[in-house]
């Protein structure tokens, strides 16, 4: 039995990790590193993650692997997150600590939540209505609206309610009004606590997962699958022969770039996502305790700002911070990084972050070409036609992208670890 892997990111490497030494198995990975958006870069001697990629630990398989694999290299954090509004730093969750806003917005947030928290609620798939519905007309306008308009960069009123999960903490009123009125609340949602590497930045746990896995092909990037001929097209026109396949790149692009029927490609054109700019920089040091921030105002470019060296001092130099700052655009989408590099050093002055341009040292702008998927009314619709050929075809799809959802790093571990499950029963070992 031959397994082809596309991707070596979190998800590919835990399927590779489960088979080695069992199936014969291959990666292909198209960039010349390892980790897909689950790596580190290093300049200057400041190591920057494509954005904030954190270990959310809960189950006992995933969690035991990733404490094996990384060992001492391990930090426990207690999360520090704010949202930045009218002037104020609220603390996160935004809906149960309201204190520190002014009287006349805390007092809005507040009885507009209790209306909504007593009147009578109809049943709804719809984001916009559901929020509306569970926190209230000023707590969605100051917060909930603007802010998921900024990250998702599409219409809240076409989202639905699927990608909720636990990323949005649904509080009852006993907590809005303590959290308004007597003190801050914590430990609510599903980061209250969380890891990340001591040192190496998260690129340590995907080059972790690796060790020992050797048959890895970087600069190798898959430009077509032939599903009838069960064959792979790579960029040098190589073409690769598979019993099994496992894709965890972006199942829309997959799609396409194969030779699928023409429903199942509709379908995978009908998918959406966004695109997510990611400024790194390393800066003088800042008194700034946060691990990171949410911007939902229009007049920042950014939706989220955090702190690296507030989750490891071991990333920058003695003496500095390292900092990410996140702009998102629709797929199409694009920004002018001059523009916008100029426009955010005079919001990080004014925020007091730095002083002036010249605490900045080092600059790099990354992108994620692919980066959260958009949880439309079609999404359902159009992944259970492009799931059911798959499966027809010995494919397993899976992953944040191959599964074409919103999930974290320990859950992607998990669906790799699934995947390889679901092979290996498959020759009866």
């Amino acid at each position: 039995m031959k397994v082809v892997i596309i991707g070596s990111g979190p998800t590919g490497l835990s399927c590779a990790k489960k088979l080695n030494g069992k199936i014969d198995y291959i990666i292909f990975e198209k960039e010349n590193k390892i980790g897909g958006l689950a790596k580190s870069v290093e300049k200057n001697n400041f190591i920057f993650d494509y954005s904030g990629h954190l270990l959310h630990l809960r189950w006992k398989e995933t969690t035991d692997f990733v404490f094996n694999i990384l060992q001492n290299n391990l930090i426990k954090i207690k999360r520090n997150a704010q949202i930045y509004l009218k002037g104020y730093f609220v603390d996160y969750p935004f809906q149960i600590n309201l204190y520190k806003l002014p009287p006349n917005i805390k007092s809005k947030c507040v009885s507009d939540f209790i209306k909504a928290y007593t009147r009578e609620k109809k049943e709804t798939k719809n984001f916009y209505k559901w929020a509306l519905n569970t926190f209230g007309k000023s707590i969605c306008n100051y917060f909930m609206f603007p802010y998921n308009e900024k990250l998702f960069s599409f219409d809240i009123k076409k989202l639905t309610i699927n990608w909720l999960g636990n990323f949005v903490p649904k509080p009852d009123i006993n907590l809005v009004l303590k959290g308004a009125y007597q003190k801050k609340i914590e430990n609510i949602g599903y980061n209250p606590v969380f890891y990340y590497s001591k040192n190496g930045g998260i690129g340590s746990l995907t080059n972790a997962i690796s060790i020992g896995l050797k048959n890895i092909k970087t600069n190798s990037e898959v430009i077509f699958t032939n599903f009838n001929k069960k064959t792979l097209m790579l960029k040098d026109r190589s073409l690769i022969k598979y019993d099994i396949l496992i894709n965890t790149s972006p199942l829309k692009y997959f799609i396409l770039n194969s030779n699928a029927p023409q429903n199942v490609k509709k379908a995978a054109e009908k998918l959406k996502h966004n695109k997510v700019y990611i400024l790194n920089l390393g800066i003088k040091k800042t008194n700034f305790k946060q691990h990171w921030i949410y911007f939902p105002e229009k007049k920042f470019l950014f939706y989220r700002l955090g702190f690296y060296t507030n989750l490891s001092k071991n990333l920058s130099p003695k003496g500095f911070s390292s900092i990410y700052i996140e702009f998102s655009t629709n797929e199409n989408g694009y920004i002018n990084t001059n523009e916008a590099e100029k426009k955010v050093i005079k919001d990080l002055i004014n925020l007091g972050i730095i002083k002036n341009e010249d605490d900045i040292k080092t600059i790099m702008w990354l992108l994620a070409e692919c980066a959260y998927v958009i949880y439309d009314e079609e999404r359902e619709e159009n992944l259970k036609i492009i799931f059911d050929y798959l499966d027809k075809n010995s494919v397993i799809s899976t992953g944040r992208y191959g599964g074409w959802k919103y999930s974290f790093i320990e859950e992607n571990i998990k669906d790799g670890f699934e995947s390889a499950k679901k092979i290996i029963e498959l020759k009866g070992g």
